[in-house]
């Protein structure tokens, strides 16, 4: 059976008291042990724990002590003690902690700066999953495979990319973004943008084993289709049976692409590229110079009774 209500006045004392008094957190919570998991209601959605004020404001000793006696370690707590594994099983478990506000709109970057020197690993961390600017992401990159195709084509080659396959499953992989449009020639362009940690990490999936494999049976499906096609140069299917295994193909440079050369997929020079689907296609590869996300609020002063 519940006990009776803890008296708002007195975790108003215990959570503002967390803040910088440790011996005062002691005696009131040798007083009332309830107070241990009490949460103080600011106003509006902004609630607070004795923990939560100990962790943004840096008092590692207040926190320490608190969990020391059972309170119920968070995200928070663990970014400003510098807990860099504990933080990034719960990251990697729920993303969306990334981007969560503790007690009065603090970012959790912001409880891992008040953590100092030792948690400046977990500072690193959430800097690099934010793109922070201060860090600068001078080796990302971003990969685009322009793929030209025929009005009234482009639903059928976009298709291919609606499932991820295994480049997303490839270290260093951020996100990929297919666009689609039309050109001034009546063309259709599908852009396919893969961004990545650096250019070490996008080769790292081109030369992988997966890729290579996967590839190698669309170019000899292609090789097959090219042989047809030198048979019955007319042959409208196994023209277009050929723009469509290249099309496969077309997403990835070798080893010399990238740079705004066309890739060994370009059906540009063929034949068979006056009735297939897939006009051309050309990678390049960009560096990302500047990015500029959302500004993060700022922190409301807090006034602790």
């Amino acid at each position: 059976m519940a006990g009776a209500s803890l008296d708002m006045a007195l975790v108003r004392e215990f959570v503002g008291a967390a803040h910088a008094d440790l011996n005062k957190v002691q005696a009131l919570l040798e007083q009332e042990p309830g107070l241990l998991h009490a949460s103080m209601n600011w106003g509006g959605d902004d609630w607070e724990t004795a923990l939560g004020a100990a962790s943004h404001v840096g008092r590692r000793d207040i926190a320490e002590w608190l969990l020391s006696k059972g309170a119920r370690m968070d995200v928070f707590a663990a970014a400003m003690l510098g807990e860099l594994e504990l933080v990034k099983a719960m990251i990697g478990r729920f993303p969306r902690m990334a981007a969560a506000a503790g007690p009065h709109g603090i970012p959790l970057l912001q409880h891992a700066l008040m953590g100092g020197e030792q948690a400046m690993e977990v500072a690193d961390y959430l800097k690099s999953l934010n793109k922070m600017e201060e860090r600068g992401d001078k080796g990302m990159i971003v990969v685009e495979n322009v793929i030209e195709v025929r009005a009234g084509y482009a639903e059928g080659v976009m298709e291919r990319f609606r499932t991820p396959k295994s480049v997303h499953t490839f270290p260093g992989f951020i996100r990929m973004d297919v666009l689609h449009a039309k050109n001034a020639q009546g063309n259709e362009e599908i852009r396919v943008c893969t961004t990545w940690e650096n250019e070490e990490a996008f080769h790292g999936w081109s030369n992988s084993d997966s890729f290579r494999h996967a590839h190698a049976r669309r170019a000899e499906a292609a090789a097959a289709e090219r042989a047809a096609g030198n048979e019955s140069a007319h042959s409208a299917s196994a023209g277009e049976g050929k723009r469509e295994n290249m099309a496969h193909g077309s997403p990835h440079p070798d080893t010399t692409a990238g740079h705004g050369s066309h890739s060994s997929g370009s059906a540009h020079g063929s034949d068979a590229a006056a009735h297939g689907p897939i006009i051309g296609n050309k990678v390049t590869i960009y560096t990302v110079v500047v990015s500029h996300l959302p500004e993060v609020p700022s922190v409301p002063a807090v006034e602790v009774g």
